[in-house]
Parts: structure tokens; sequence; C-alpha cells
């Protein structure tokens, strides 16, 4: 299956990114899988489902929030 089907949310994924969840209060978002689970953590829901991004949508989100990281205060103006 490619990686932009959706998953259950009982699976995790099999490496670190940016993926697009659907959580059980009807919200979906763009949320990050990292070392300590994902981010952010189950404040917002139960995650019912899951799929990756495509590669460019991905790279986006990364350079988004790199900028935010190093230019948080400057975007914020």
């Amino acid at each position: 299956m490619p990686e932009t089907d959706w998953y259950p949310g009982s699976t995790l994924p099999d490496r670190q990114g940016y993926f697009e969840v659907a959580f059980d209060t009807g919200e979906t978002e763009i949320t990050r899988y990292g070392i300590l689970g994902w981010e952010p953590a189950e404040e917002r829901g139960r995650i019912l489902r899951w799929r990756g991004l495509d590669p460019k949508i991905e790279a986006a989100e990364i350079e988004r929030e790199n900028a935010v990281r190093s230019h948080g205060d400057d975007i914020l103006r």
C-alpha cells in the first residue's frame, strides 16, 4: 500500500516525519511523528487514522517548521 493510503491509528509509521492525522474529535491536521511519538501528544484526541503526505507537501512543512524555529519572532510580525 502506498504511504498516502490511510492506516489505523493503532499502527505507527515506520519513519519520522509529517503525516495527515484524523482525530476522534472530527479534526484532521498535519502533525509530526518523531522520536517521542506523535506531536502534539494525545491532548488533541485519540488518533483514528493517519497517512503520509505527498513529498512536496512534507518538504514544505519541514521548511515552515525550520523557518519558525529560526525566525519565529520575524514571522509573527
